[in-house]
């Protein structure tokens, strides 16, 4: 390997906004799929004796892909020994894909008995989009000749080897050193900024690696991975990769995230501008560091109530349907119909799929949601009836809406539940403010605000808080009945008047909200 003089300056790239409107695309579009590139019985030999090729070059003339711009000048980056990489890009850029993958073959290729530590925030990570591109890759050298590929493992036949693990606990990033006579070890880091004990990436840096690569789409600005661009600096090659650098990701698409979303939105600005969010000042209801955290580390799966949720649509608005299972969120169901008849035959078939009673599902009776209750009790199903602009509970709030939604959003920040991998879900949920009244109770922007600021009404993430703060029974943790199910006794009393009405308060109170 050509030996580099000195580390070069840090540097970060960005390209400039470019956001407009346009037509609407339907789907997010995905990576070019790369040729399979036989190699001739000379190339064969050539590769199994090189020591040679920079792995800036390796993608192009060994995997038959050419890099984009800036995917060549981060694997340049990461071809020096002693580097240290951070990479920021928006999602689906290809930063897995391509540079950690080709990555990671290339330095088994060319360090005999050295190794290659991958690790993420979480496990899925690894297994679910790194490895399947190594074997990929693999696969296209000699054939897979020479190599062994595992689910989170690579040995290649002259002794170097790759593996993989989730970054949950410290002490796994911990032992690894330098290897092989070559004595190289290379460190990879992906989805850094999910990553919150920060004993993790000390622990990588004591390992003294070689070549060290930590890359993540942005997120909050915090942490070990937001100081890598700011205070810490001079110590990194920082580079910062938009959506418009990756010509795989559509104009029309872009444009359609931009629209859906709103271009000051905090997903946005990290999904397709690279940017890292404060949203400390935004006032919002659940913060996009507190999802992040909690879509990262999630909860044990719980035993406990099946508890389903359904938010009536009005007007263009989607009806919604919210199953929870103890602590995770199993289903969620989305459409738009304005024949009410439908929208009932559907409910029905989804409660009795997932075999639910009456008891077990809550709906919003405002609006729409009242005719449609009464049709569905009609059926036979007499839900519990939630009205979002009800007396709420706790006297803190402005009124059942705020309610839930602060209580769900505590429950999300608190990592108690376990939430669906949906883009629109999570946009809505990080997306609402908290307004205050004259009289300091906790609310909520209102909808009109909200689409003022060109935002859709959060339709998923009532349903979801909904299904979250009703019914009680998360992972065995919350009572049965918790604060939006059942008034506590001091609730009762205030409303009552006098204490020794407790005893006369009929069952009925506690049911139906």
């Amino acid at each position: 390997m050509p030996a580099k003089s000195s580390k070069p300056k840090s540097r970060d790239h960005a390209n400039p906004r470019t956001p407009t409107v346009s037509k609407v695309a339907s789907a997010p579009p995905s990576p070019k799929q790369p040729k399979t590139k036989r190699l001739t019985a000379k190339q064969k030999k050539e590769l199994e004796q090189s020591k040679t090729y920079d792995l800036q070059w390796f993608p192009e003339r060994w995997l038959g892909e050419k890099p984009y711009g800036w995917q060549f000048d981060v694997l340049k980056a990461l071809n020096y020994k002693e580097s240290r990489v951070a990479l920021k890009a928006a999602n689906g850029s290809g930063k897995t894909s391509m540079v950690a993958a080709a990555a990671v073959v290339w330095h088994v290729v060319n360090f005999p008995e050295s190794l290659c530590v991958c690790t993420a925030g979480v496990f899925r990570q690894v297994e679910g989009a790194l490895w399947p591109a190594i074997r990929r890759f693999t696969s296209q050298l000699t054939n897979g000749d020479g190599f062994e590929v595992t689910q989170s493992g690579l040995r290649f036949v002259n002794g170097a080897r790759a593996i993989g693990f989730s970054a949950s606990d410290a002490h796994k990033a911990e032992g690894w050193h330098r290897q092989g006579p070559t004595d190289n070890l290379m460190f990879i880091v992906d989805e850094a900024k999910g990553i919150q004990d920060e004993k993790i990436f000390h622990a990588v840096e004591r390992c003294q690696p070689s070549r060290l690569l930590m890359m993540s789409s942005p997120g909050a600005a915090s942490g070990f991975f937001y100081e890598a661009f700011t205070k810490q600096r001079d110590r990194w090659d920082t580079f910062t990769v938009t959506a418009f650098d990756c010509p795989h990701l559509t104009k029309e698409w872009i444009d359609e995230q931009v629209r859906t979303y709103g271009e000051k939105s905090p997903l946005i600005r990290s999904m397709i501008y690279g940017e890292f969010v404060d949203d400390s000042d935004e006032g919002v209801v659940l913060s996009l560091r507190e999802l992040e955290e909690s879509l990262q580390s999630p909860p044990k799966r719980g035993e406990g109530l099946n508890v389903a949720f359904v938010d009536f649509a009005a007007g263009g608005d989607e009806t919604v349907f919210c199953l929870r299972k103890g602590n995770e969120i199993t289903e969620m169901e989305t459409w738009k119909e304005r024949d009410t008849n439908k929208t009932i035959g559907k409910l029905i078939n989804l409660f009795d799929r997932h075999g639910l009673v009456a008891d077990e599902i809550y709906g919003d009776e405002g609006g729409m949601g009242l005719p449609l209750c009464d049709a569905l009790m009609d059926a036979g199903y007499d839900i519990h009836r939630v009205n979002f602009g009800g007396k709420p509970f706790d006297a803190r709030y402005q009124n059942r809406g705020a309610e839930m939604w602060h209580t769900g959003a505590r429950a999300i920040a608190n990592k108690e539940v376990i939430l669906p991998d949906d883009k629109k879900l999570h946009q809505q949920l990080v997306s609402r403010r908290v307004e205050v009244s004259r009289q300091g109770k906790l609310g909520l922007e209102p909808k009109d605000k909200m689409k003022l600021r060109g935002l859709a009404s959060p339709d998923r993430a009532d349903a979801v808080l909904g299904a979250i703060s009703c019914g009680g029974g998360v992972g065995g943790s919350w009572e049965k009945y918790d604060a939006l199910s059942r008034p506590t006794l001091e609730q009762l009393y205030d409303e009552a008047g006098a204490m020794a009405e407790y005893d006369a308060v009929p069952d009925g109170m506690f049911t139906g909200y």
